[in-house]
């Protein structure tokens, strides 16, 4: 099982994030001091880069070659689902005593909807297991092409979707949990770093994947067993997602801006770059807290069904094979 290699390879976005944090750093940060939001020794910051690097991983083993490898990455990514449980679900919520007072009518939907998502993240979990379970009888090997074809997405498509999707996955409940924790909780501003961080993170690779989708290798078509509107939906709902992933982190960075509060990429400190303006703030976190998540439950809810739809209902074999191993 060639691991070793396929760690190296997605990994290397992360290589270039650890060499820069230890070698540009000091330069781009000059004068620059630690502020009370951060853990001490930027452990949320290096906390990030694990989750990051667990993300890219979990997504390359589950495409690999080896019927191994793909067990190994379903286990990982069974093992991320209960994480979030455990976390979010069970020691986060009550470490609350007194949870933020509401400044939106919607944040006292928050709770229940956080236990929905780690109610669902504990269903795929088992899931993954049962999937994990079946991959052990089998003994395929995969050789998946680096760029996508007529018909299937390459590995490059493959391990950008995949990583995305797990970051997106994270920062939904640990967006709605750091907005509960009351001010001047300590560890409120780790929460914060960590979420931004990721959140640039998403915004990076979405960019990255437009660009190898425009450039690098062009998107398989459609599904021809796929009806004529099933296609103008499929279509719609892709342009509508992008717009929803990239939307989501600049309007979140922007409501921070114009809060005046600086924003953060790992070991950066992003100072604001607007005039503080709480009217455009408060739009703006309308937007980033409500309008935006919400959209895209709806959306990306869609996106699943229609998958499994596809692959479970009208049998098209090849429905979820385009995008997973």
């Amino acid at each position: 099982m060639k691991i070793s290699k396929l760690f190296t390879s997605t990994t290397l976005l992360t290589s270039i994030v650890l060499l820069a944090s230890t070698f540009i750093t000091p330069a781009l940060a000059a004068g620059h001091t630690h502020n009370s939001w951060r853990a001490p020794g930027d452990l949320d910051s290096w906390a990030s880069i694990f989750i990051l690097i667990a993300s890219l991983m979990v997504a390359a083993f589950v495409n690999g070659r080896e019927s191994r490898t793909r067990i190994i990455g379903t286990w990982l990514a069974a093992l991320g689902c209960f994480g979030v449980v455990a976390w979010f679900g069970v020691y986060a919520i009550d470490t609350l005593d007194n949870p933020r007072e509401h400044v939106l009518p919607v944040d006292a939907a928050k709770p229940i909807l956080l236990q929905a998502q780690m109610l669902i993240a504990f269903v795929v979990g088992l899931a993954l297991l049962v999937v994990a379970r079946w991959q052990a009888r089998r003994t395929d090997r995969l050789d998946i092409p680096t760029h996508n074809t007529p018909d299937n997405y390459g590995k490059v498509s493959r391990i950008l979707h995949w990583t995305i999707a797990i970051l997106i996955i994270l920062l939904v409940p640990m967006g709605i949990f750091a907005t509960m924790i009351p001010e001047g909780t300590s560890f409120r501003g780790y929460y914060y770093v960590t979420h931004k961080s990721l959140g640039f993170s998403v915004l990076i690779l979405v960019f990255a994947r437009l660009a190898w989708n425009i450039w690098g290798s062009r998107r398989p078509a459609l599904a021809t067993e796929l009806k004529l509107w099933e296609r103008r939906l499929a279509h719609t709902m892709h342009i509508l997602l992008y717009v929803l992933m990239i939307g989501l982190p600049i309007s979140g960075f922007m409501m921070s801006d114009f809060g005046g509060a600086s924003s953060y990429f790992f070991f950066w400190d992003i100072t604001p770059f607007f005039e503080k303006s709480i009217p455009t703030r408060d739009i703006l976190g309308l937007m980033h807290k409500v309008v935006l998540p919400y959209l895209l439950y709806i959306f990306l809810g869609t996106h699943i069904l229609g998958a499994l739809k596809h692959q479970f209902i009208d049998k098209h074999e090849n429905a979820l094979r385009r995008m997973v191993s």
